[in-house]
């Protein structure tokens, strides 16, 4: 049996977020029963099949599936109806905030979809699947692999709307046989958290071991009697681990600077020194040619991991750039840059892969680090990151958005000086103007948008540190927005 602290699960998560390599979250009936939603020994008290169980199914099946729900409907929600709690808040946060992207549940309730659909996570950003309800041969595979929803919710067991359920252990299995070769690949050799689950069922208990991951187990009091012998599993016995603490523990921990609730448009327009454009959302096709909702400036962080761009050299991804949308032009660092120009051109990737090269419209040649502007090409049809060139301040919170191949990684950090000078190689002497920042970044991080809790850009990285230092500078947008003035004339 392998043991870790609730500290060493912090740390795990927090790596994997600033890496682009989330796990996938597996719910279980503790995660509902936790938000009051009644488990199911309470239902079948409830429909006076106590100590029936046997009695109870046989109902459940000469039921119409309209019937069951009229009963259940109820049931299965929080009361009041209208409430989100704190847990689900904050797993919502969570998944918004690039820490999970794949979450199976055993839960047919609609706490994680009221959620979601709260939090700051437009129906473009999450995908719900039902099982039972997808035409699993033609449809399943292609959702599951596409790039766009990043975020999944499967529902294993059915769903409670969509008046589909597994109540019997052989409904379950013959759901999860049907789901099994199409889920299977999604989660091959990715590791698991696993949250509010006994992992009792044999059939889930196989789909996750056999995934070839590293598996995190929470348990707020025990680990089951069936999972002590097991000698891959990293368990962590906690209190904070039920699920309405751990979540908001996570957020605490994890993302310190993005408060998040239920988003208020009449306030966007105040979170930015820079105009904020047209609020009018355009219809474009994502790369499974649905017609989705595009806005012209980034208002969550699958916005700003669109406009977060790769810099590729003649081999490998070398730097970061990102878009923005007031001017729409491309930001990257000079230095960067210039290594890896083809004539007046950067050769750029966006967070799903596609590549593309962009014109040099203008380059600061009087600072090592420029920036270096390049024109948006039409063809990156995705929302820009604002501008707030506000001078920053020691012990503000911010986050960096780093491109690392097809992916994007989070660090949270904070300021720790401004206005310094540092020795930054290979440039030769003292680099002035720069903030110092408390985080660790990954490769690549050169030209990494340095953004606040509204997903503004307040500088963008320079330089990093030694290895696991948590040290890396910037260069502030109130020393470069400037520049921008006069492409903002010329547009």
């Amino acid at each position: 049996m392998v043991e870790r602290s609730f500290d060493q699960l912090v740390t795990d998560l927090g790596t994997r977020r600033k890496d682009g390599e989330p796990p996938v979250l597996l719910l279980g009936a503790g995660a509902s029963a936790a938000a009051g939603i009644p488990t199911l020994d309470a239902l079948i008290e409830f429909l006076g099949y106590k100590d029936h169980r046997e009695k109870f199914y046989e109902y459940i099946q000469s039921e119409s599936p309209d019937g069951v729900y009229r009963q259940l409907a109820r049931y299965l929600q929080t009361q009041p109806q209208t409430a989100i709690t704190p847990g689900y808040q904050a797993l919502a946060t969570l998944c918004a905030e690039k820490c999970f992207d794949l979450v199976l549940t055993t839960n047919m309730d609609p706490l994680l979809d009221d959620a979601l659909s709260a939090a700051r996570l437009w129906r473009r950003d999450y995908l719900l699947i039902v099982n039972g309800m997808v035409r699993l041969i033609d449809r399943l595979t292609p959702l599951l692999k596409a790039a766009r929803p990043r975020v999944k919710v499967v529902k294993l067991h059915g769903d409670l709307f969509e008046r589909v359920m597994a109540w019997t252990k052989a409904e379950m299995d013959t759901y999860l046989t049907e789901i099994w070769p199409y889920l299977q690949p999604a989660v091959a050799n990715r590791d698991f958290l696993i949250v509010g689950y006994s992992m009792s069922d044999e059939r889930v208990r196989d789909l996750v071991e056999s995934s070839g991951g590293s598996v995190w187990f929470t348990s707020r009091s025990a680990i089951p009697d069936h999972l002590r012998d097991n000698t891959t599993m990293r368990f962590v016995v906690d209190s904070r681990c039920a699920f309405e603490e751990l979540f908001p523990e996570l957020v605490k921990a994890l993302l310190p600077a993005t408060p998040r609730g239920v988003l208020d448009p009449t306030i966007i327009g105040g979170l930015s020194t820079s105009p904020l454009g047209s609020t009018v959302l355009e219809l474009l096709p994502d790369e499974l040619g649905h017609a989705v909702e595009q806005t012209p400036t980034a208002l969550t962080m699958d916005d700003a991991t669109a406009a977060t761009l790769a810099v590729k050299g003649p081999k490998e991804i070398t730097a970061t750039a990102f878009l923005l949308a007031e001017p729409r032009v491309i930001i990257c660092d000079r230095y960067s840059s210039d290594a890896n120009r083809v004539g007046d051109t950067v050769h750029l990737v966006d967070s799903i892969g596609n590549e593309f090269s962009a014109n040099i419209i203008a380059s600061n040649e009087n600072y090592p680090f420029g920036p270096t502007v390049l024109e948006a090409p039409a063809e990156l049809r995705v929302p820009g990151l604002r501008l707030n060139p506000d001078p920053l301040l020691v012990d503000d919170e911010v986050q960096i958005l780093v491109a690392a191949g097809t992916k994007t990684g989070v660090s949270s950090g904070k300021v720790t000086a401004t206005g310094i000078s540092s020795t930054i190689a290979p440039i030769d002497g003292d680099v002035g103007d720069l903030v110092e920042l408390e985080s660790f970044v990954a490769p690549g991080s050169s030209g990494a948008p340095v953004v606040d809790a509204s997903l503004s850009v307040l500088a963008f990285i320079v330089a990093g540190a030694e290895p696991h230092t948590p040290r890396a500078f910037a260069y502030p947008a109130q020393s470069w927005a400037p520049m921008l003035d006069g492409l903002r004339q010329d547009s």
